[in-house]
């Protein structure tokens, strides 16, 4: 592993530990045991910092897992994707106030750009994967390509819907709602084949 990686991968036990909100020159440095000036050596910007932990969360997050498969339901497969946009069944009340509090720092008075840029480029690859996806499928037959665009559009809005409503009120939702909307919404997209 390199130094730069090894730069990274401290920037990432911040964020797991501390939330993003921690993710700052100083505190990387300090958790990569190098000096403020090395890692700038690295990393010129906090932004560029930014950018590379928010790569590298969600190159960690989002799959392709089997939406290439021909051989399963083409609105299965792209359900299988989609519900990786949903918090883990397994998530602590702590790890979701820590989520919520990214958001809270990008609407707050005074937003915390570092966290801005992460979202962003987390909604970028997201936006990637999404077009990924249903290209394959596209391909496939099963989306017309000139909706994809629009598919995205409504992706996205709709996991942002779910998003909200854990945020603001987590009694309105539970997990197997938000999955069976997001299966729902999938089964929208493919396009049924002729005879």
């Amino acid at each position: 592993m390199s130094r730069r990686d090894d730069i990274v991968a401290a920037a990432l036990g911040v964020v797991r530990e501390r939330g993003l909100g921690a993710l700052s020159v100083r505190s990387v440095a300090a958790a990569a045991g190098v000096g403020p000036t090395t890692l700038r050596h690295y990393f010129p910007t906090q932004a560029e910092l930014h950018k590379e932990v928010a790569a590298s969360l969600t190159a960690s997050a989002l799959d392709d897992l089997g939406i290439a498969d021909a051989g399963r339901d083409p609105a299965d497969r792209l359900a299988e994707c989609l519900v990786q946009f949903l918090p883990p069944r397994a998530i602590s009340a702590e790890a979701l106030a820590g989520w919520s509090e990214l958001y809270r720092l990008v609407l707050g008075g005074t937003p915390n750009l570092g966290v801005v840029e992460i979202i962003g480029s987390a909604r970028r690859a997201s936006e990637s994967a999404l077009r990924r996806w249903l290209g394959v499928l596209a391909d496939q037959g099963h989306v017309v390509r000139a909706e994809i665009d629009a598919h995205v559009t409504r992706i996205l809005a709709l996991i942002d819907g779910i998003h909200l409503d854990l945020i603001v009120d987590p009694a309105s939702i539970d997990l197997d709602e938000a999955e069976a909307a997001v299966r729902w919404f999938a089964g929208r997209v493919i396009t049924p084949k002729g005879p």
